[in-house]
């Protein structure tokens, strides 16, 4: 068995972005799709209430008129698949076939009950527009970001027709969008920066393909702010166990950033162990080597931390990311599938954890 077939034995909910976008949402759609990419997490836009307490939004025209980019005046409900409010301020929405139907009601936050029909379109008739202050009573839907009214930008995370999480475009910005691998590479960001907003975060378990360059300029980076925060949960938690592969050994001492965090973390108690084709054996690191030449050492990227009683699910604040990781393990598995394309996933769940540890540790 490799890695790759390894890989094979989780699956994941698909999930995809949602753009609440009262400015020109065209850049972001763009941004969004070259970072997350348009398979497993997919990308549609939606529109958010402006805060002036009336429910209204516009269309950005200067016309007050509102409208959901559609031409006809349809806001769709963020699921990405075409169904729309039926308007009739009952909360049901329509599956779009043209015959009344209605689709069902599935558990937790829908992007309908995020619904106002006090907003008007340039008919004068109401419809439906995404509030975000109903968000923010949801306690249980993670999120991220300023005052409500501020928002001019939000980006909803939904598995179906439910909210898993929610971010400003400003703390997903700050995280993967308006950065590039230079900020980690040089070690210009340093491990006590890193933290991943709820959108991210909420992309755990969900499995994924990402491209690399020239496909893509971006979505490699999601895989390296996911690295990075998980060596940051070793070098907080001190002890436990790391395993970390880089295909070519050569990288960690070409690239000042990626050495001075395994200086970090292998300055510690952590058990530290590094996984790659022997291209360049780095020296004077507290670390164990692995070196070798299979597929599972040249077409693997994987993070896993392991604490020192085992994967668990963290007791002391299980909504906090850096305490699960530190309390009960978190680890990143892709594999290039094909020339700079990457499948994988992302988890703290505790029993894919400890197969991925095991996996590495009796074949690697």
């Amino acid at each position: 068995m490799t890695l790759e077939r390894f890989l094979d034995r989780f699956d994941g909910p698909e999930r995809s972005v949602v753009i609440v976008n009262r400015t020109d949402p065209d850049p972001t759609l763009s941004m969004l799709v070259d970072t997350f990419g348009d398979d497993a997490v997919r990308v549609v836009d939606g529109r958010v209430t402006d805060g002036a307490g009336d429910g209204r939004v516009t269309d950005g025209a200067g016309d007050g008129h509102v409208t959901d980019g559609a031409g006809d005046g349809r806001v769709t409900d963020g699921a990405g698949d075409g169904r729309v409010t039926d308007g009739a301020g009952d909360g049901r929405v329509t599956d779009g076939a043209g015959d009344g139907r209605v689709t069902g009601r599935s558990v937790g936050l829908t992007a309908r009950e995020l619904a106002r029909t006090g907003v008007v379109d340039r008919n004068g008739e109401a419809v439906p527009s995404l509030d975000v202050e109903v968000l923010r009573r949801h306690d249980d839907v993670p999120f991220d970001g300023g005052d409500p009214d501020e928002i001019e930008n939000l980006v909803l995370l939904m598995e179906g027709d439910e909210v898993v999480a929610g971010s400003t475009l400003d703390e997903l910005g700050d995280a993967v969008l308006f950065v590039n691998s230079d900020l980690y590479t040089t070690g210009a960001r340093s491990l006590s920066d890193i933290d991943l907003p709820s959108v991210i975060s909420g992309l755990d378990d969900a499995t994924f393909t990402l491209r690399g360059y020239p496909e893509s300029n971006r979505q490699k980076l999601l895989l390296i702010t996911i690295s990075r925060f998980i060596e940051r949960v070793a070098w907080v938690a001190g002890d436990g166990t790391l395993r970390s592969s880089f295909q070519r050994l050569s990288r960690i001492d070409d690239e000042v950033g990626t050495r001075a965090v395994y200086e970090r973390i292998s300055g510690t108690a952590v058990d530290t162990h590094l996984y790659g084709v022997p291209d360049d054996i780095p020296e004077d690191l507290d670390a164990v080597i692995h070196a070798g030449a299979e597929p599972d050492f040249t077409d693997s990227w994987f993070v896993v931390y392991r604490p020192p009683e085992g994967p668990h699910s963290a007791e002391s604040d299980p909504e906090n990311d850096l305490k699960r990781g530190v309390e009960g393990g978190v680890g990143l598995l892709a594999v290039e599938a094909e020339p700079r394309v990457w499948r994988g996933l992302w988890t703290f769940d505790a029993d894919r954890l400890s197969q991925m540890n095991r996996y590495i540790e009796r074949n690697l």
